[in-house]
């Protein structure tokens, strides 16, 4: 399979240049040249089909350039050892549904592609017997989800980026605790997009990037943000449902949906939940694409102004040139503040979308758990709040984390009597830098310690 750059169609990529690069080399995100069509037959033929299956079925056609048949399958076995044994589940609550991806590691849906995505690297790395330094930025759940997954991998040094006292103590925690050898954790006084913006130039050096190995464990890596089609695939067929409510700050998650759909699934509407920080409401439902300093909310893994992966949905809309005059002048607000009303028209044809405050996010949570007994956590009660307010019937919204690692605002709704029916022990201290919101600064920490 061939792969091309968001801002370039003029270079051809190999997967293995792809695992290799994480981010292209003009700066933009790798997208496969083609993507494998699936005829409804194939798809049908996969009802009744453990997890395990179906993932090998969608995965296979990306991964067989890189390890045969019996390896691709070692792969996702190994991945999916450490969940619990449903991988995912399924709760009611009324007319709607909750797909519950937090049966991992980390207890966030981030762990249905790391996992993965660890395993993908170590028998790569093992086959070329090479070494690499993973970089990484996240508003949370992204960084606890990698640390876990690469902590103690051969060949690997692993820097996570995060905003300083902007997640949650349970996330920070899950990111500062591992007590590996090969895991740097950095607390950047600055907000997500600023860690964002270090990582993407970390990749655009070529000093750096001569003495060090780079590639990328955000979501920009296509290797990333591809497994997570797989929850959407099991959902699709064991659940019969094909709408989808899906939190969004980054753009990876719904992203991979629409993939699965352009793949040939029968996946209905796709609808995009965010917060206060909602760009990605404004330019579905307004075209609107003014950026504003990111607000602080309570949930604060969507505290984001650029979504990153948004820029692999324009570049089909958009092509390569556009979408590089768009992204290069983004970062410096010095973007067209609206599409063309073609382009609006495609994306308002595939998306829905709506946005959820912090206050109606905790009275979610507390009629959530007064009608159903379920509690949920902050991110996934921004999508039921949007089901609700679009007036949505059989829809499965996405359930991105458990609640136990968002006890401050639970216990804010709910008071401190809550039983979680998971928690994670943290056996190690903390262990992180606090850095200042500097590119030099940075690279030097990372020379000094890669």
């Amino acid at each position: 399979m061939k792969y091309i750059s968001t801002r370039s169609n003029k270079t051809d990529f190999s997967a293995e240049q792809v695992l290799n690069y994480g981010l292209a080399p003009d700066g933009g995100l790798f997208i496969p040249k083609e993507i494998p069509k699936l005829s409804i037959d194939q798809i049908n033929a996969l009802k009744g089909k453990n997890y395990f299956d179906i993932a090998n079925f969608i995965l296979s056609p990306f991964l067989l350039d890189l390890f045969d048949s019996k390896t691709i399958n070692k792969i996702i076995h190994e991945a999916y050892s450490k969940f619990d044994p449903e991988i995912v589940s399924v709760s009611n609550i009324g007319d709607n549904e909750l797909l519950n991806l937090f049966h991992g590691p980390t207890l966030a849906f981030k762990d249905y592609a790391m996992c993965l995505l660890a395993k993908i690297y170590e028998y790569y790395l093992k086959k070329v017997d090479k070494k690499l330094l993973l970089i990484g930025a996240t508003s949370g759940d992204t960084g606890s989800a990698a640390i876990q997954a690469f902590k103690g991998i051969d060949n690997i040094s692993i820097f996570i980026l995060h905003p300083n006292n902007s997640t949650s103590l349970f996330q920070r925690k899950q990111m500062t605790t591992s007590g590996a050898n090969n895991v740097f954790n950095i607390a950047l006084n600055g907000n997500f997009d600023d860690c964002q913006n270090l990582v993407k130039k970390l990749f655009k050096d070529k000093n750096l990037n001569e003495t060090f190995s780079f590639t990328a464990v955000n979501s920009i890596n296509w290797f990333r943000v591809l497994p997570q089609s797989i929850y959407y695939a099991w959902s699709y067929l064991n659940c019969n449902i094909d709408n989808f409510v899906v939190p969004s700050g980054n753009f990876g998650n719904i992203y991979s949906a629409y993939l699965l759909k352009s793949m040939g699934f029968p996946i209905n509407k796709l609808i995009v939940a965010t917060n206060e920080n909602n760009i990605l409401h404004r330019i579905i439902s307004n075209n609107d694409l003014h950026l504003y300093n990111v607000v602080k909310t309570n949930s604060p893994s969507m505290d984001i102004t650029i979504s990153s992966n948004f820029e692999r949905l324009l570049a089909e809309f958009l092509g390569p040139d556009s979408t590089k005059e768009l992204f290069q002048n983004i970062s410096n607000n010095e973007h067209n503040k609206k599409l063309d009303s073609s382009i609006h028209n495609l994306l308002s044809k595939n998306f829905l979308s709506e946005n959820a405050t912090s206050e109606e996010v905790e009275n979610q949570i507390k009629n959530t758990y007064e009608n159903y007994n379920i509690l949920l956590d902050p991110h996934t009660a921004v999508g039921v709040v949007c089901a609700e307010k679009l007036n949505l019937k059989k829809v499965m919204c996405l359930a991105c984390a458990h609640p136990v690692k968002f006890q401050e605002t639970v216990q804010k709704v709910l008071g401190n009597n809550i039983n979680y029916n998971k928690n994670i022990e943290f056996l190690n201290k903390e262990k992180f830098e606090i850095l200042d919101n500097n590119y030099e600064v940075l690279g030097n920490y990372i020379k000094l310690n890669a």
